[in-house]
């Protein structure tokens, strides 16, 4: 027997068509793969990393290249301050942040 997919639903649904998306150590992994599908789905992304301007940029050319508007910010979640810095989000795209999807961040 084969394997069903996860969802019948096409990934060209638009379901998150007008939100603004944070998604943590999007630079690579799993967080650059939630980054791509959100865009895929409509979603303007902002992809945060910790060390990795260059993937980060990287990923960002991804995202655009699907017709996403994106950006890279750098974002350390292990600082209280890095929460209020998630404001930024809010100042590089006009819908605000909607969705916050931790791809990233590991408690060591």
């Amino acid at each position: 027997m084969r394997d069903q997919p996860a969802t019948t639903e096409p990934v060209s649904s638009r379901r998150f068509a007008g939100r603004t998306a944070v998604v943590t150590g999007a630079s690579r992994g799993i967080g650059r793969a939630i980054a791509l599908r959100l865009a895929a789905e409509g979603a303007a992304v902002a992809v945060t990393y910790r060390e990795r301007a260059r993937d980060a940029a990287a990923v960002v050319a991804e995202l655009a290249a699907l017709g996403a508007r994106a950006v890279a910010l750098p974002l350390d979640v292990r600082e209280a301050a890095a929460v209020a810095f998630l404001a930024s989000a809010d100042a590089a795209f006009t819908t605000g942040v909607t969705l916050l999807v931790d791809g990233g961040y590991t408690l060591k």
